[in-house]
């Protein structure tokens, strides 16, 4: 009997990087006659709790000391035989490579590329999603359906079964230039709830002073405020439960689309071109032709030339055109 190929998933990037990972569990998974394994931040780890393609979950607790030495004794013990590492940090092409997996599927532009047996090219022409496809069959595993790929957890989805047909919106972003103005996600709440929308605000604990304001100034019940209130998990189940996502180039994109809910975006210093853009035939992205844009991969804490018009020209009416009636 042939035995069974091994194989570990090594994204420790942020949330919405280790949600584009899904979809080489969606390839590897498909393929079938696997075992997969997938290494993630502890802090963005509950929402793959339960994913029906994976056998192990390892969480990385980044902050702890040793934290790196100890993930590797645990891969170590896995027993995988090949890793396919889309995250190009040092630190996760060490992982791997530490742990004794023979095959070592990574990107030629990673910080240490030559940790890898196997080297891909990284173009930053492609969306993420084919980017990470491209790892996947180096290892010969076709990856047909490039989607990205999230379950609801049973009892996420209880509690969040109230809510289902909402609007969601998710106005934070770790970087300050991505987020749009207040005052756009304010006109656009207040004109969904006045058709009749069902209007809910998500994020962080350190979005909920925005969700707040943005909440009181349309006239939203508080209730209608679940940001910092609600898991990850929840906030999952939340998204497949709702008829639009409204949200900036940030997780909150990502984790709907892997839930097959359409999303509305707005790009501004970033731009859907380096790969991070809405996939779903339903979904748009919105942003601006302007000559300083874009200005950075990621957005920063302020604009470079000081105008942030890259955001301020998205109107309200723009992105209330991509929501449908109910």
């Amino acid at each position: 009997m042939t035995e069974q190929r091994s194989i570990v998933v090594v994204q420790t990037g942020y949330l919405g990087d280790a949600v584009l990972a899904t979809g080489m569990l969606r390839a590897l998974h498909a393929a079938g006659g696997l075992r997969v394994g997938l290494l993630v931040r502890a802090d963005v780890a509950e929402i793959f709790d339960g994913h029906p393609a994976i056998v192990r979950l390892h969480r990385l607790d980044k902050r702890e000391k040793g934290a790196s030495a100890r993930m590797i004794e645990e891969l170590r013990e896995a027993g995988y035989d090949a890793a396919l590492v889309p995250h190009r940090s040092m630190r996760s092409a060490l992982i791997a490579r530490r742990a004794g997996i023979a095959q070592r599927i990574g990107f030629r532009q990673s910080e240490l590329a030559l940790a890898h047996t196997d080297r891909v090219h990284y173009s930053i022409a492609q969306h993420e999603l084919d980017r990470n496809a491209s790892l996947v069959e180096r290892l010969g595993v076709p990856a047909i359906e490039r989607t990205s790929w999230l379950v609801p957890q049973r009892r996420a989805l209880e509690t969040m079964r109230q809510h289902a047909g909402a609007v969601v919106i998710a106005p934070g972003s770790v970087w300050e230039t991505k987020r749009w103005r207040q005052e756009g996600f304010v006109e656009v709440a207040r004109a969904l709830a006045r058709r009749g929308e069902r209007v809910l605000l998500v994020g962080s604990p350190a979005d909920r002073p925005l969700c707040e304001a943005i909440a009181a100034a349309a006239e939203l019940d508080a209730a209608d405020v679940l940001a910092g209130s609600i898991s990850l998990a929840e906030l999952v189940a939340l998204c497949s439960l709702a008829r639009r996502v409204v949200a900036n180039d940030s997780a909150p994109l990502h984790i709907a689309e892997a839930v097959a809910t359409p999303v509305t975006a707005m790009f501004g210093p970033t731009v859907p071109g380096f790969g991070f853009g809405p996939v779903l035939a339903g979904s748009t992205a919105l942003g601006v032709e302007l000559p300083c844009r874009p200005c950075r991969i990621h957005g920063g804490p302020r604009c470079p030339i000081g105008t942030h018009e890259c955001m301020h020209a998205i109107t309200p009416d723009a992105v209330l055109g991509t929501i449908p009636g109910a």
